[in-house]
């Protein structure tokens, strides 16, 4: 059963930033995505509350995997791009994926996963993202101990 993953223009607010890497929630409750603060567009110092946007789609398993090219997600203009990654945890609602060359992780509703086989970990996926892009901040307060 083939699927056509289809990238879609999404929003999320990041979380958290430590170190290098950016902690986003995806809006609408639809998950996680952890990358590196190079693949996110902007002039201004990123902090907790950024509203970004970003082209990202389904994840499909893949039995026989591309040879993926993650450099066009650097380029300057957004634009998605094909890439790979593994499964790295499965439970009742959701899997995480690690992303090729290192590029974060995802962490999405299993009802975001395309395949005709039962999710396992270690198993291959392929979707579409791109670099993204600040397009405004929201106040976010700390709920309280």
């Amino acid at each position: 059963m083939d699927y056509i993953i289809n990238p879609v223009m999404m929003g999320g607010i990041i979380k958290e930033v430590k170190d290098d890497k950016v902690k986003i929630h995806l809006h609408g409750r639809l998950g996680v995505i952890t990358v590196p603060t190079k693949l996110i567009k902007t002039d201004n110092i990123l902090e907790m509350g950024h509203v970004l946007e970003f082209y990202f789609s389904y994840i499909q398993v893949m039995e026989d995997p591309y040879e993926y090219d993650s450099s066009d997600i650097l380029y300057e203009e957004m634009q998605p791009c094909l890439l790979g990654g593994k499964i790295t945890q499965v439970n009742d609602t959701a899997i995480e994926v690690a992303i090729m060359d290192g590029l974060g992780t995802i962490a999405v509703p299993r009802r975001w996963a395309f395949t005709t086989v039962v999710l396992e970990e270690n198993q291959d996926v392929e979707f579409y993202l791109s670099h993204m892009r600040v397009i405004g901040k929201k106040e976010i307060t700390l709920a309280r101990a």
